[in-house]
């Protein structure tokens, strides 16, 4: 068994200290590995960095030679076996679901962020012990042993397992057949805890239905309720972190369906990428990137069905759905990405700029564009008599019960087994899966099909609307319409000095002065005016049996 204390005796610093203990049993060289990234972001983080005075030490507390191999790994030269200690401390200064922070209040710790995979050992048990007597109320995704000591089956679990010790936590329950869910806040309370909890019961219930059972005998919803503005979700096999602020903002309705939104996605994780995943996945390798075409699957399905599961379960009225919907149409119709990179692409190179805007248009976001393909696919299945929740049940049954990686062929054929006649489906994937096409006209049509209008507005921005130009406040440039005039002479970051800007009255040519990288510039762009950018709203025109069948 190896063995991790983490301690933090001056939390104002922000370090922690970390001692792993294992037992060689001959005298032979011992790699270890740290996380060059995490579950549920596929970036490299480089956890190295974050990393200072390593050390190693006999039984005897005698030096042990040690050699780093590269940015994230060590070789140890025992000089005879026995026990090893190697310590370190890990800085924990970055506040959002995936990091880990200390501080007067709390210590809380992503344990893949900062703790060694011990090479050849990954599938031995880990114990993991607190000494945090300043922060009495501790709570782990782990396995608990005794007071302050949790175990992990092995590596896998221990690296996808969130540990919080703080001075004061508030912790709520509910219970949905075999399965109990706690909930854990840290932070300000400012709702109503019973309609909260309500809330959680039924769309986890909901969910439990329709996947047939849940994966964990317990699940920890961890909040860390913030003073400042935060948004941040990620998965664990057996629970949850979400940071939310502020805290206080929960007051209003608005807000607290953007936390019970972000809290339905991570709860679908639990089925979908915790167990549900892509063999490039199975096992997770965090020494290096692990490339996958599945993030459709990943997040496009989580994102939709993390919303609509909010709306089958009475969560959510169609109308707030809809206008959550609004959001992630109107996200996805201001970007061209679509044009150059299809969304397998664009999960491929995850890890090369997944998570930033990049080059412009260069690639689509898995998410949003990922949420329509899925909505698209769910009322295409619906026509036929199937749905998404069954597909992704047979998912389970087939790949996530069993916990073996699926392809992305498996998912397709998945879908394409629910048609009796596949060339719809089938045209739909090559079109907009796996090819370039604009999505919006399918979209508008098979939302038309369930009594769901799109349509098409514009608003006061007439440069925006008119001549295709997004700017700042300040006047900054930064977004131009491939197919304005605007596109060819203007630039992304150019500042327009002449601004704010009226609309004038008389006909003719729009004149900018444009200050760009410190050069003066007069750009006249023509009289043509067209539209650009509408901005997207979804309607209920009447009610149809597929619209009914979607929402149960």
């Amino acid at each position: 068994m190896l063995y991790f204390q983490i301690s933090c005796p001056n939390p104002a610093s922000q370090f922690l200290q970390i001692k792993l203990n294992l037992n060689i049993l001959e005298k032979r060289t011992v790699s270890i590995q740290l996380s060059a990234w995490r579950a549920g972001r596929y970036q490299l983080a480089n956890f190295a960095q974050n990393i200072r005075g390593f050390q190693v030490f006999d039984e005897k507390n005698n030096p042990v030679p040690f050699e780093k191999l590269s940015k994230d790994s060590w070789s140890i030269l025992p000089t005879s076996a026995g026990s090893v200690h190697i310590s370190y401390e890990y800085w924990a200064g970055k506040m959002d679901a995936g990091s880990a922070w200390a501080d007067d209040e709390q210590v809380y710790i992503n344990l893949v962020n900062c703790c060694f995979e011990v090479l050849g050992r990954s599938e031995e048990e880990i114990e993991v012990a607190l000494d945090l007597p300043n922060f009495p109320k501790q709570i782990t995704t782990l396995i608990p042993i005794s007071s302050s000591i949790w175990k992990a089956e092995n590596f896998q679990m221990l690296a996808d397992s969130t540990i919080l010790a703080a001075k004061d936590l508030n912790h709520w329950e509910y219970q949905v057949d075999e399965t109990a869910f706690h909930v854990w806040i840290h932070g300000e309370v400012h709702f109503d805890k019973n309609l909260f909890l309500d809330r959680f019961k039924a769309f986890s219930q909901k969910l439990i239905l329709d996947f047939g059972e849940f994966p964990e005998s317990e699940y920890h919803f961890i909040f860390q309720l913030l003073p400042y503005p935060h948004y941040h979700g990620v998965e664990h096999r057996r629970g949850t972190v979400i940071t939310f602020g502020p805290a206080e903002s929960l007051q209003e309705a608005t807000q607290m369906e953007e936390l019970l939104g972000v809290s339905c996605h991570e709860l679908y994780h639990a089925w979908n990428v915790c167990r549900i995943r892509p063999k490039e996945l199975s096992p997770y390798d965090f020494s290096k990137e692990a490339y996958s075409k599945c993030g459709l699957i990943l997040e496009g399905v989580t994102t939709y069905m993390g919303d609509l599961y909010l709306l089958k379960s009475g969560v959510y009225d169609l109308a707030t759905y809809l206008r959550h919907l609004e959001k992630i149409v109107n996200r996805e119709a201001a970007s061209f990405g679509w044009q150059n990179y299809t969304i397998q692409e664009s999960s491929y190179d995850l890890w090369l700029d997944g998570y930033v805007p990049g080059v412009t248009d260069r690639k689509v976001n898995i998410y949003t564009r990922g949420a329509l393909l899925t909505l698209c696919i769910d009322l295409l299945l619906l026509k036929n008599g199937s749905s998404l929740a069954q597909v992704m049940r047979k998912m389970w049954v087939d790949f996530g019960k069993p916990f073996i990686g699926y392809e992305l062929a498996d998912f397709e054929n998945a879908v394409f087994s629910e048609f009796s006649e596949t060339s719809e489906i089938r045209a739909f994937f090559a079109d907009f899966v796996s090819g370039y096409q604009d999505l919006f006209p399918t979209l508008r049509t098979l939302l038309t099909e369930i009594g769901i209008s799109l349509e098409e507005t514009y608003g006061e921005d007439w440069l925006l609307h008119e001549r295709g130009v997004r700017t700042s406040s300040a006047g900054i440039i930064s977004q131009l319409h491939p197919d304005s005039n605007a596109f060819f002479s203007l630039m992304k970051n150019d500042r327009i000095v002449n601004w704010p800007m009226g609309k004038a009255i008389e006909s003719g040519p729009l004149q900018l002065q444009i200050e760009r990288n410190g050069r003066m510039l007069e750009v006249s762009l023509s009289e043509k005016s067209e539209s650009f950018f509408p901005i997207y709203q979804l309607f209920q025109t009447d009610t149809t049996p597929t619209r009914e069948n979607w929402k149960a």
